[in-house]
């Protein structure tokens, strides 16, 4: 049932909502920082998606249904029309909603995946299939740790992301991560998005990103030097700083760069 993701909030008693939508093997846990530094001016939502978090026992179908449960929790728990925020999958599923029902959201960030297939997507599906298969052993823990850390994540960043690794199901874990690198989506849209990712990411994200971002004057797209996918866990500051610019017109992040 839609009702059993689990969600947290925080500052419900400010007039506007701003929803979290975590990347496969994470939880909304990821958005602890985001919550914090925002609740005193925004309604706050993390959503554990099925197979994740507290939410791991939901089995992940497909993005269609994922993408209506998330619609029935706007309709429920959001203050009017809630601002979103995803990474990877969670951005995934804001491309969906964009699709098919962008009228129950305000404003977005997308960060991290295209609305067409990357180049090379059938290697990285079966990779998402063998890391599915060990990820719960040490060395997996380990590697991952390993990478995160060289690529400036903290370690309780890195030891967070390894544990709600470990903690989501496998089949939802590969079953999710594998439609996310098959999605296409057709968008025409009004919505002011802002599209990111670091620059190491594949090419066919940035052309994404610039070709989306064209569609509205409100729109615009940047990029994290030297940084490749999920670069917001080596510097949440910055993402959080992206935030205020888009939903509040603060200072633009001067770490980002604008194609």
């Amino acid at each position: 049932m839609v009702s059993q993701l689990v969600i947290e909030e925080a500052g419900q008693q400010n007039a506007k909502s701003i929803i979290f939508l975590h990347a496969s093997g994470s939880s909304s846990k990821m958005w602890r920082h985001h919550m914090s530094a925002l609740k005193n001016d925004f309604h706050c939502i993390a959503i554990d998606l099925p197979g994740h978090g507290k939410s791991h026992e939901i089995e992940w179908t497909n993005f269609d249904d994922v993408t209506e449960m998330i619609a029935d929790i706007i309709k429920r728990k959001a203050h009017g029309k809630p601002h979103l925020v995803g990474l990877s999958l969670g951005a995934g599923l804001i491309l969906k909603l964009l699709e098919k029902q962008a009228d129950l959201f305000d404003r977005a960030i997308v960060d991290g995946i295209s609305h067409q297939p990357i180049k090379g997507y059938r290697k990285v599906i079966a990779m998402v299939h063998l890391i599915s298969l060990i990820k719960n052993t040490k060395f997996t823990a380990n590697l991952m740790t390993k990478m995160m850390q060289e690529n400036g994540t903290p370690k309780e960043e890195s030891q967070l992301f390894v544990a709600d690794l470990q903690r989501a199901s496998r089949q939802s874990f590969c079953r999710a991560m594998s439609q996310a690198n098959l999605l296409r989506v057709d968008l025409r849209f009004d919505n002011p998005i802002f599209f990111v990712s670091g620059s190491k990411e594949s090419e066919t994200i940035h052309q994404s990103h610039q070709l989306l971002a064209q569609q509205n004057a409100q729109s615009g797209c940047a990029y994290y030097p030297n940084k490749g996918h999920a670069w917001l866990f080596s510097d949440v500051k910055t993402h959080i700083q992206l935030l205020c610019y888009f939903f509040q017109d603060s200072t633009f992040p001067d770490k980002l760069k604008g194609f």
